[in-house]
């Protein structure tokens, strides 16, 4: 409701990676304490965050990806992104579990990282969000200053590949209503 009020911009492109800054940082403060109000607080902040991005993703593919290719696009990428949980399971898994969470459980980590992540048995895993949630700020940041970011932004303010294809087909025309089907009552 609130996309349909405020729209997502000029350029959703960088909606969309302002919009996973937001989320990165947020996902970076939440593991700071073992607190049900700051994970209340955050999951709330980043399902209304979540939306934007969703939006300005799919608004973006579905204005610069020809019609005809969209469905494999879409199919392609939904397959990635279902691929990549399990992928990063197995890889953090082992760097929790091996480095992080005794690194916490001992002196050092309490001495060094203590003051920020506080202690008790979950700080190791705390560290692994944290720095996955860094480590995915740095990515976006440097993505929003990045040459594909820039030709991306300038392909969807310029693009015309479905419009010219939209001309060319007479099922996706507009219509001046008279062959439109007459609108039955729905009470009878």
């Amino acid at each position: 409701m609130i996309i349909s009020r405020t729209g997502l911009g000029v350029n959703p492109v960088r909606t969309l990676l302002l919009v996973n800054i937001a989320m990165w940082t947020v996902a970076a403060i939440l593991p700071i304490r073992e607190s049900i109000a700051l994970l209340a607080i955050g999951c709330f902040i980043y399902m209304g965050l979540v939306t934007f991005a969703e939006a300005s993703e799919q608004t973006v593919l579905q204005k610069v990806v020809p019609f005809v290719q969209q469905g494999r696009v879409f199919g392609f990428a939904m397959a990635i992104e279902l691929a990549a949980a399990p992928i990063s399971t197995l890889m953090i898994g082992p760097i929790a579990e091996f480095w992080l969470i005794p690194y916490m459980n001992s002196d050092a980590g309490r001495n060094q990282l203590g003051w920020l992540l506080g202690a008790g048995t979950t700080r190791g895993i705390a560290l692994a969000f944290l720095l996955a949630s860094l480590i995915g700020l740095i990515v976006t940041v440097l993505a929003l200053m990045s040459r594909p970011y820039r030709v991306l932004s300038a392909t969807y303010r310029d693009s015309l590949v479905n419009e010219s294809l939209a001309a060319d087909d007479p099922a996706v025309q507009p219509t001046d209503g008279e062959d439109e089907p007459p609108v039955s009552d729905p009470q009878e």
